[in-house]
């Protein structure tokens, strides 16, 4: 997450400074492939400073992920848009880099892949393309991956995180703003024309704008995670939604991510304690629901990891230690997600999700399969592409790592 807005912006990223391990690498110099886990191990590394979100395609027969960095995340040599040739998973290959520079450079593709969207928070500086002076979304075209070219910027007056539909040119955008009132909104923007985005309107979300927001496998709903709640819209209109739940995960600090699971009849939900600052273990939780009749949560669960091994690498006590970017597999059984300093943990989610019995749900367990804490690691965000035979992570210190489950 790491801004919650201008009241804590300042607090969160002096807090993951203090927190943070020093990168294990320079920009240019292989992390090393070495850390502490179980059931997975680490295989690959490209390293630079600052990363933060990624996205993946394929496209003209290759595979692509296309991942941020942001400035005061990483140091003074982060930032940027990467494309990485993941063929070879196993040997991932930097194929490009646009030296356009924002924070916190959130990742999103067009539902063509034709086109990316890295999101900006806080004004662009002389690095940031597009940018310079502006908050918003810098469209990026991808056509060729080999040379992503700056196109377009929508200035949405700041995009924490931007969410693209899944079937139509439209984008909306979160700004994670915390004062209640005009700045509760989520903005809904026509990217049909990429380097001219438009806005078309703006709907409410009270009392706090969303930190993230999720659609559905058809684009007729979306999740959102807004700090003090999650609400469900309907957006079979996708230019004007309509609220059909609201509520809030038992204990959450920081609802900070929400997705609709593969199949749509449920809903994972994590919160982000210490927004990102310094935080001790185990920290924020990851909350399971079922759906009942399509329309209320109904909790099911939650999960916090217990293989944490600490102290490591030097560090006597950890950082940022919670949860943060997950994602999940296509067939709505596993879970990979990101925990800063107490790494990339894998998870077996199908008794919790497969628990429904009509529109209810039986309480069941979240085995986790396996981690890897990489050396020097501070791991923001864990996604599967292709299978779940790889995990890739984007790191703040480290860069592009891949790991691969070794368990049964």
């Amino acid at each position: 997450m790491k801004k919650l807005g201008a009241l804590v912006a300042a607090t969160a990223v002096a807090g993951l400074i203090a927190g943070a391990i020093a990168p294990a690498g320079a920009q240019g110099t292989r992390a090393p492939l070495k850390g502490t886990g179980r059931n997975m191990k680490i295989v690959a590394n490209v390293p630079y400073q600052g990363g933060t979100d990624m996205e993946f395609a394929t496209i003209k027969g290759h595979d692509y992920a296309f991942t941020g960095a942001a400035p005061g995340v990483g140091g003074a040599q982060a930032g940027g848009f990467r494309v990485i040739n993941i063929d070879n998973p196993a040997q991932p290959k930097l194929v490009a880099t646009l030296a356009c520079s924002l924070y916190q450079a959130d990742i999103q593709l067009s539902f063509d892949n034709k086109t990316a969207f890295m999101a900006a928070d806080s004004a662009g500086g002389p690095d940031s393309c597009l940018a310079v002076g502006k908050e918003g979304f810098l469209a990026i075209d991808i056509r060729n991956p080999l040379k992503p070219k700056a196109i377009g910027f929508g200035e949405t007056g700041s995009s924490h995180n931007v969410t693209t539909h899944p079937t139509k040119p439209y984008l909306y955008n979160s700004s994670s703003a915390l004062v209640p009132g005009g700045s509760s909104k989520i903005q809904i923007w026509s990217i049909k024309d990429p380097s001219k985005p438009e806005m078309i309107k703006t709907f409410s979300s009270l009392p706090h704008a969303p930190h993230d927001i999720s659609f559905n496998s058809d684009g007729t709903k979306i999740v959102t995670a807004a700090i003090s709640h999650f609400d469900m819209f309907d957006t079979s209109d996708v230019e004007n939604p309509k609220l059909m739940w609201t509520g809030q995960c038992p204990g959450c600090s920081i609802t900070h991510d929400a997705k609709f699971t593969p199949d749509d009849k449920g809903l994972i939900i994590g919160d982000e304690g210490g927004g990102g600052g310094t935080y001790p273990c185990p920290g924020g939780a990851l909350y399971f629901y079922q759906l009942a009749g399509g329309v209320a949560p109904v909790l099911t669960g939650a999960y916090e990891p217990k293989h944490i091994v600490f102290p490591r690498d030097g560090q006597p006590a950890p950082g940022s230690c919670t949860s943060h970017v997950f994602d999940i597999s296509d067939d709505g059984k596993q879970v990979a997600i990101s925990w800063y300093n107490a790494g990339t943990r894998l998870l077996n989610v199908e008794a919790m999700m497969g628990a429904a019995v009509g529109d209810t749900a039986t309480p069941a367990g979240v085995f986790e399969m396996g981690y890897f804490q990489p050396d020097g690691g501070s791991t923001w965000s864990s996604k599967f592409f292709k299978g779940e035979k790889y995990i890739f992570s984007n790191d703040i210190n480290r860069g592009f790592d891949v790991f691969q489950y070794t368990g049964k």
